[in-house]
């Protein structure tokens, strides 16, 4: 392979800034009434005291999608969704590099020249990038990659800006580089994380010490006590324990939906219009000055070219028994081998019999799909603005409903959602119920296609914190629970029960068996997770009853009736290895989590997508 091969490969690629599209969106966004640029509000990211203005990210996001999509005729052809995808990627990278700009000069990590010409050529270490081989290798008919010489790549590298490829190039290097460089950093906090001794005595003791027992769960329905906490415990709860009612910010609307069906009358001109291509007709020819039969459904000789000329499906020969064909048409008018027009699954359809065996018959379909006509598109966007003429605010739904014969549908979702339950891809109705703009109750109309949307914005939740009025119920069952459970333990403390047996029938209750617990476990038999009960499970005596243990949902006590002993292993290194492995595993998405916990970071798409 010559550099001359190389050079024919990379193929007269142009790159080209998607100018036009960028331009577009910024002229529409600046001269929008409610413009963003005038109010001065161009950040889209800003971490602690570091922004990312929207324009450069445009900007940037148009030059990655160049570079990844552009075809070597330099056109660029991606869907809304990958351009969605590549906006979350570049959004999420971007707070990545500003998150570790700072620990990489700590750290001192860095990819030196070598490193980057092996990562490009594979020369020191022969592990060439797979980014490069889009540049640089080719496969051979056995899937295999050919290498090329470092030599052969340096030629190609030094034609610099006279390659067609050279902007490629230098992005795909810049990325892999800047890959490399965090990979190292993460290579080295995850060397500072080892596995002593004691961490694999405890491992080795979690995954194979068991003991086995016997436990009774009592819950308040076993108890007649009354109780009502007052306001003051219930406010006391909610202050103490406030992290447990954190808010996701939320808005509801609720909405009608005007589905755009044909009516009965645009089925009926259907079928009629159908039926009028069966028959043959005449026609005037202008040119010849004469009459002109054109052949129809039932007679032409070139059904084919008659399908793709007035049908919406495509001309295929079907074939059925002669029994599929009784059942299926069994309902059908038929008439000189034609089964007359019916409506069936959003079309108007007809059948044309083509060929008839002892054993099968072969068929034609005739579709056309069935839509709403303007009349009757007219008509229900009529009734949406007589609607929305009326009801200038909407507070009495029901009665709405009833009036207008439709149910309505409560729906809620976060800012950067990009749907709405019911109505799919909507990322227009979640901006504006986000809108500081948009007014409870108000009705606004969309038109989503296939149906009309009369929305109004029914719920606003964006405190940090659930209302005390929300959860107060919670609260209350919650309090109630603990006071009576709090009873029950010592009642069961201060008598004589002699047996967890005694105990389950005093409450109405079953003892249930728990075999081979483990002591690394989480969950305890059939109550589920409670890892701290499993704890006192093990640290208990064997052959006693436990005091009783109150948690959120009951009583528990608890007998151990046998207990494994635990044989240290020899040697404990490949536990060791097993705890470091995880560690490892877990660095990546821990270490941006901690750093990101350190920053203010404030995310402005909405305003933007």
């Amino acid at each position: 392979m010559t550099l001359n091969d190389i050079r024919k490969k990379s193929g007269l690629l142009i790159i080209v800034i998607g100018v036009a599209m960028l331009g577009f969106i910024l002229t529409d966004l600046m001269n929008s009434g409610s413009s963003l640029f005038q109010k001065g509000q161009n950040t889209l990211l800003k971490v602690d005291d570091k922004k990312i203005m929207f324009t450069n990210f445009e900007m940037e996001l148009e030059k990655n999608i160049n570079m990844k999509f552009m075809s070597s005729l330099g056109t660029v052809n991606v869907t809304e969704e990958q351009r969605q995808s590549e906006r979350d990627l570049l959004f999420d990278k971007t707070i990545e590099n500003i998150l570790l700009e700072e620990k990489l000069k700590q750290s001192g990590v860095n990819v030196g020249d070598k490193e980057s010409w092996d990562l490009i050529s594979g020369e020191y270490t022969g592990n060439q990038s797979n980014l490069f081989g889009f540049f640089f290798r080719e496969q051979t008919e056995d899937g295999e990659w050919n290498q090329y010489s470092p030599e052969l790549i340096k030629n190609w590298i030094q034609m610099g800006s006279d390659n067609a490829q050279w902007p490629r190039y230098r992005f795909f290097k810049e990325n892999e580089i800047r890959d490399k460089q965090i990979k190292k950093y993460i290579s080295c906090v995850s060397s500072g994380l080892y596995a002593t001794n004691d961490n694999a005595q405890n491992y080795y003791i979690n995954q194979t010490k068991s003991s086995s027992g016997r436990y009774v769960l009592i819950t308040s329905n076993a108890t007649d006590l009354d109780y009502s906490p007052s306001n003051r415990e219930i406010n006391d709860y909610y202050k103490n324990n406030i992290d447990d009612f954190v808010n996701v910010p939320v808005r509801a609307i609720t909405y009608f939906s005007y589905a755009l069906d044909p009516s009965e009358n645009d089925k009926k001109s259907m079928l009629t219009e159908v039926k009028n291509l069966i028959s043959d007709r005449k026609i005037f020819n202008k040119r010849t000055n004469e009459d002109e039969v054109e052949l129809g459904f039932k007679n032409t000789n070139d059904i084919e070219s008659f399908i793709s000329m007035y049908a919406d499906n495509e001309y295929k020969v079907s074939v059925f028994s002669t029994d599929e064909y009784n059942e299926i048409f069994a309902n059908k008018i038929v008439n000189e081998n034609v089964i007359q027009p019916y409506i069936e699954k959003g079309s108007c359809k007809m059948v044309r019999v083509i060929e008839r065996t002892k054993d099968s018959i072969s068929v034609v379909y005739f579709e056309r799909e069935l839509f709403a006509s303007d009349e009757t598109l007219n008509e229900t966007y009529s009734e949406v603005f007589d609607l929305i003429n009326k009801n200038p605010k909407i507070n009495d739904i029901e009665s709405l409903s009833d009036e207008i014969k439709l149910r309505p549908r409560t729906v809620s979702f976060e800012k950067m959602d990009q749907s709405v339950p019911g109505l799919g891809t909507s990322r227009e109705i979640v901006k504006w119920a986000f809108d500081n703009s948009t007014i409870l109750n108000e009705p606004k109309f969309f038109d989503l296609q296939d149906k009309y949307i009369v929305a109004f914005l029914s719920d606003i939740s964006e405190e940090k914190h659930i209302p005390l009025i929300d959860v107060q119920s919670e609260i209350i069952t919650i309090l109630t629970n603990r006071f009576k459970f709090n009873k029950i333990a010592q009642e069961i403390s201060s008598s004589n029960t002699s047996s967890i047996e005694e105990l389950a029938n005093q409450y109405e209750t079953d003892v249930k068996k728990i075999s081979n617990l483990k002591f690394g476990s989480d969950s305890f038999g059939d109550i589920g997770y409670n890892p701290k009960l499993v704890g006192s499970f093990f640290n208990h005596k064997l052959n006693v009853i436990s005091d009783p243990v109150v948690f959120e949902k009951g009583v528990v006590l608890f007998v151990k009736d046998k207990e494994g002993e635990v044989v240290l292993p020899n040697s404990l290194s490949r536990y060791k290895n097993i705890i470091e492995k995880d560690y490892q595993s877990q660095v990546n998405q821990s270490l941006f989590e901690s750093i990101k916990d350190s920053k203010d970071i404030t995310d402005n798409r909405f305003n933007f997508y």
